[in-house]
């Protein structure tokens, strides 16, 4: 099933979602997403995988 709409986000989510993204897609390392968003690399590690 697919279903399309429209999500609201602010610029601050927007920025912390393109973070976590580069890591999922192995551009950015887990410490540095963390040094970016502000969280420590334990905090990144336990972010669900899905």
């Amino acid at each position: 099933m697919t279903t399309s709409g429209t999500i609201t986000m602010t610029m601050r989510g927007l920025d912390r979602f393109k973070v976590i993204q580069a890591m999922a897609d192995d551009l950015l390392k887990p410490w540095r997403a963390a040094q970016r968003l502000g969280l420590t690399a334990r905090q990144i590690r336990r972010l669900p995988e899905n």
